[in-house]
């Protein structure tokens, strides 16, 4: 029984170090990421989506500056608007020329005046209505 837990221990050890050893002559290589569309939309509802759309959106802008990005918010992310260390990301955000819309029904659930907002930051009456109109207008549409 010993032989036979230590051959096992063995065959394992090895089959583990002959597969890292295989990773190493493995390459990834980066898979090109193009787009070809012109008009794009994220509907964000907390923090980190927020701040991943700003980051794709200012990547997509900086390939292409002709292209039109909005980043629709609503839900719980509308309290966060106002804190200052998300001020920074969104100020570059609208400085890349990136559209920004908040839903007023969320404002209004958490409290939250639109003109207590950046005067950058547009409103919507629902944003999911207005996301139906960005498909309507062919815009390439991402809910995250």
């Amino acid at each position: 029984m010993r032989h036979l837990l230590f051959a096992s221990i063995l065959l394992l050890g090895t089959s583990t170090i002959a597969n890292a050893t295989n990773l190493k002559s493995f390459s990834i290589e980066a898979v090109a990421q193009k787009t070809t569309g012109d008009k794009y939309a994220m509907l964000v509802q907390n923090t980190k989506s927020l701040r991943s759309s700003i980051m794709t959106a200012t990547e997509m802008k900086k390939e292409r500056p002709t292209i039109t990005f909005e980043i629709v918010i609503m839900g719980p992310v509308v309290q966060d608007l106002n804190k200052e260390e998300l001020r920074t990301e969104l100020d570059a955000a609208n400085k890349a020329g990136i559209k920004l819309v908040v839903c007023e029904f969320a404002l209004k659930v958490f409290g939250i005046e639109l003109k207590s907002l950046p005067s950058y930051i547009q409103g919507t009456p629902n944003a999911h209505k207005y996301m139906f109109q960005l498909q309507e207008n062919k815009y390439n549409t991402l809910s995250i």
